[in-house]
């Protein structure tokens, strides 16, 4: 939490005097829902919900999710959490710490797929980078970065490709990655893409249909032209992660299966 914490914290510097009013009375009054913030403050709910996001952006306050309930308590910050040390790490040093961990389990990757990953400014992203190839940390290869010994390691590294078909979650560490490119190609005008398919090591197709409380809705299945012949592994594969007799496939690349 502390590296992630400094790493997307944002200070809030100068704050308005609603946004002091606000924070002031929880850290004097302790924890509170906006009912009770709007009762002894007088300020409307939508004028202290956007504070609330803000000042938790600063990572100043805490919402308590744990019970589920729809009106929870704000507590402050660092009384809930009072080991984590929001000064420990600049955010520049949070982000190539960050970034390091990023090359270990991704081994290969580039700017993109860090800011896809991430959701951090590329110009961020492209400073720390060029700072951990300068320090000898990444390697820069084939327009991305390895950890240098990993680009060690696989120099002489000779094997086959693995052959298969995955059906990956939308969430799934790889997905989100290479998320930048994936909506991009695999969108659909009318349907929701339920999951991808990672294809002999590559993402090449796509799952569509519909998201819905219970089993998808799954209304075709699109792949690249090269592994078209590959309907049945690819079927197969899909069933793997989704019931045969309630989410049945309806089409293959457009058209319908029987």
């Amino acid at each position: 939490m502390e590296l992630f914490a400094c790493l997307s914290r944002k200070p809030l510097d100068n704050p308005t005097p609603i946004q002091r009013s606000v924070l002031e009375l929880i850290e004097r009054e302790g924890p509170m829902n906006i009912g009770l913030m709007k009762e002894m403050t007088g300020y409307l709910v939508k004028e202290i919900t956007p504070v609330l996001h803000r000042l938790q952006e600063a990572f100043l306050i805490y919402e308590d999710q744990y019970d589920g309930e729809w009106d929870r308590a704000w507590y402050r910050f660092e009384e809930m959490f009072p080991e984590v040390d929001l000064a420990r790490h600049t955010r520049a040093e949070a982000l190539r710490v960050v970034l390091r961990r990023f090359a270990c389990r991704h081994v290969w990757f580039d700017m993109e797929m860090a800011k896809s990953f991430y959701k951090l400014p590329g110009k961020d992203i492209k400073a720390a980078l060029a700072a951990l190839a300068t320090e000898g940390m990444l390697l820069a290869v084939e327009g991305g970065y390895m950890l240098r010994e990993d680009a060690v390691l696989l120099a002489d590294y000779d094997a086959a490709v693995p052959k298969g078909v995955f059906v990956m979650h939308r969430n799934d560490f790889l997905v989100k990655s290479n998320e930048h490119w994936l909506k991009v190609k695999y969108k659909h005008a009318e349907y929701d893409t339920l999951q991808y398919l990672l294809i002999d090591g590559a993402f090449a197709g796509a799952v569509w249909g519909r998201f819905k409380n219970g089993p998808y809705i799954i209304e075709d299945i699109v792949t690249d032209e090269a592994h078209a012949g590959r309907k049945e592994e690819i079927v197969e594969a899909v069933y793997t992660v989704n019931s045969r007799e309630h989410s049945p496939i309806r089409r293959f690349m457009g058209e319908e299966v029987k």
